[in-house]
């Protein structure tokens, strides 16, 4: 297979595959798991099957004591990104909560500007123009205007997002891809262990019927280590921005099986949310290729071609 496209398809595929884990773990919710017990069970399935893959290739999972300390921070927040995403679908539409997920390439732009001092671009500002505009949109879209706990949850979700994947570019980690996510397995399975011991409304929950462990076998499967290993073919194969690009499949998959599990309703400010959002996005992830010299040398060229071909086939008979 060409390796534009595998990569191309590998990317879509992953996205979509993570788009899953809100209706997956609504149905957990529905059986009367929790939050926390659904995360905790989804990450420690998770591992279960990553260690074999680890014993297969050969790889130790123990890290130099230095190599753990430069992954804790990132580690932690990944693992809260994933406990507040879970903790958000209580409070509002689960899709609704993936689109507000989808901030954190926003969020990782800004932080750069902010922390590293990268300059600032007119594309970063028109994107936080339209996430804006598109999380209004989106408040109208919920009966009743969206929940304040719920958005904030999704909102800590894309920012701690944000903070993991800028962690982990400034860590110049040497670790396997394997290794990595099973160390973020880890980090995740601890952070929500703690939380359940802590947190007055977090009970231990054993599963107990069939579809308990069909569920979260499908959490630990689908969304995150076949989404996680997908991701890494199509970043090898068609770079890191083109991925995250594929990445907008993520809330319109969640939002799709939203409404066909679930049967909620798609309106238009729901829609046009989405869209501006994404659009957002999609502003900061291609911003660094489309710039204003070359779309200027684009449209000189096309117009150079329209002329052209009118010239050709249109000529006035004397």
């Amino acid at each position: 297979m060409n390796p534009q496209l595998k990569g191309s398809l590998c990317g879509m595929l992953s996205a979509a595959c993570y788009g899953t884990s809100p209706s997956l773990a609504l149905l957990l919710y529905a059986q009367g798991f929790d939050a926390a017990n659904s995360l905790f069970y989804r990450y420690f399935a998770a591992l279960i099957m990553m260690l074999p893959l680890l014993a297969l290739k050969k790889e130790k999972i123990s890290l130099p004591l230095r190599d753990l300390k430069t992954l804790a921070l990132p580690g932690i927040c990944f693992a809260l990104s994933t406990l507040t995403y879970f903790l958000s679908f209580n409070f509002m539409n689960a899709g609704i909560s993936a689109t507000i997920l989808f901030l954190y390439p926003v969020f990782t732009a800004v932080i750069m500007v902010l922390a590293y001092h990268e300059k600032i671009t007119v594309s970063i500002v028109l994107a936080l123009v339209l996430s804006f505009a598109g999380v209004t949109l989106l408040h109208g879209a919920e009966a009743g205007g969206l929940s304040l706990i719920g958005s904030a949850l999704a909102v800590i979700s894309a920012l701690t997002y944000a903070l993991y994947i800028v962690g982990i570019n400034r860590s110049h980690l040497v670790i396997s891809n394997e290794k990595l996510t099973c160390w973020l397995i880890l980090f995740s399975v601890g952070i929500t262990a703690i939380y359940m011991l802590v947190s007055p409304d977090a009970a231990f929950m054993l599963p107990n019927k069939p579809q308990h462990y069909l569920y979260v076998i499908l959490l630990g499967l689908v969304p995150t280590i076949i989404s996680l290993e997908l991701l890494n073919v199509s970043v090898l194969h068609i770079g890191s921005t083109t991925t995250a690009i594929l990445g907008a499949l993520e809330p319109v998959t969640a939002v799709a099986l939203s409404v066909i599990i679930f049967n909620e309703t798609v309106s238009f400010n729901l829609a046009a949310g989405i869209c501006l959002i994404i659009g957002g996005v999609l502003l900061v992830l291609g911003g660094q290729r489309f710039k204003a010299k070359r779309v200027h040398t684009y449209i000189r060229r096309f117009n150079f071609v329209i002329r052209k071909n009118l010239r050709r086939r249109w000529r006035w008979k004397s």
